[in-house]
């Protein structure tokens, strides 16, 4: 029984993981491919600090981190940025609006922020290419021989 909910997890941070990472790519490529313009002056209108800068930052964490999910290559990492993306988001652009989506709420960077906390504390399980860089857990140290004798 161990092993199949073990698979079923695997599963589970599977699709949560290329599904984050699908949604992250996309939204990076657009704000990429439109123009990072729009991105900045919202940014500036909310008064925040150095615009230019987090707007590319946000675009490339999104393009990259994105794809670095799908592949499950760095997972933790990737997913705490996201997970501090999304905060910042909330914080300085959303909080104000409410909840709901429809009115620019906080829903959509509460529900990506939660997705990638379950990938900071989960990682990517074996189905991601960070389990190749694991290191394989050691073996109970055996009692030797000279142990079980008295000198």
């Amino acid at each position: 029984m161990k092993a199949f909910i073990k698979v079923v997890q695997d599963i589970g941070l599977l699709v949560a993981r290329v599904t984050l990472g699908l949604i992250l790519v996309a939204h990076g490529w657009h704000r990429f491919t439109t123009g990072i313009g729009a991105t900045v002056t919202v940014l500036n209108h909310s008064g925040l600090p150095e615009p230019q800068l987090f707007a590319w930052g946000a675009t490339i964490l999104e393009v990259i981190g994105g794809a670095l999910l799908i592949f499950g290559l760095l997972t933790p990492v990737v997913a705490a940025f996201v997970v501090a993306e999304q905060v910042m988001v909330i914080v300085w652009l959303r909080w104000q609006n409410g909840l709901w989506q429809t009115s620019n709420g906080i829903e959509y960077p509460v529900v990506v922020a939660v997705l990638a906390l379950v990938l900071v504390v989960f990682g990517a399980g074996r189905t991601g290419v960070d389990v190749l860089f694991r290191r394989a857990k050691k073996a109970p140290a055996s009692s030797s021989v000279y142990d079980s004798h008295p000198a």
